[in-house]
């Protein structure tokens, strides 16, 4: 097996991008979109630093986790600075068979309410998280924001409030579903 004295790699900046890199691994991306705070402390053996517009990341010596973790912040420190320029949006959709439901958005509380989910009087509840904003059109749910690890988890935690338990999954498939992914008007992944 080959072992890798060293590896380094960089990412270019963009112009109407910022990104602020603190002692302890805690990374800020600014852009057009907002900003995003991200918390790498626990990527120990891996050294990030900034130089002229470019995000570096290097190791000594390192073993196969080491790599896999460099490539992951890597990766999403892209994924931050495509989402501070353009947002990402999430479609969901509400699908029922008999009891027709629907979901509303309580911004004050930052809450999902799916309504009528089974016949049931009372609203199945659940969070949606920062950074994220939820707009209802029909029978879709729309997640916008800059983070897509926010807007991934929001729509878990859609469908997973919407969970039916002691009954057939094949027959009862009311919920709420991921089916549609995007970055500004290019679809990045879709449900044929």
């Amino acid at each position: 097996m080959v072992k890798t004295a060293f590896y380094k790699e960089k990412l270019d900046i963009p112009e109407d991008v910022e990104v602020i890199l603190t002692e302890n691994h805690q990374i800020t991306v600014k852009g057009p979109n907002g900003t995003i705070t991200k918390d790498f402390s626990h990527a120990r053996g891996i050294n990030m630093t900034l130089e002229d517009k470019k995000f570096i990341i290097s190791t000594n010596f390192p073993k196969g986790e080491t790599l896999a973790l460099a490539s992951t912040i890597l990766n999403i420190i892209k994924n931050l600075i495509i989402g501070v320029q353009t947002n990402y949006q999430y479609f969901c959709k509400v699908c029922y068979s008999h009891f027709p439901c629907n979901v509303e958005a309580k911004p004050e509380k930052k809450e999902l309410h799916v309504v009528n989910f089974l016949g049931e009087r009372a609203p199945r509840v659940t969070n949606y998280l920062d950074n994220v904003d939820v707009k209802i059109e029909g029978d879709d749910v729309i997640l916008i924001g800059p983070d897509k690890e926010m807007l991934g988890q929001t729509a878990a935690n859609l469908k997973r409030c919407c969970r039916i338990k002691k009954k057939d999954p094949r027959v009862f498939q009311d919920g709420v579903y991921l089916y549609k992914k995007q970055i500004g008007d290019h679809i990045i992944w879709k449900i044929k």
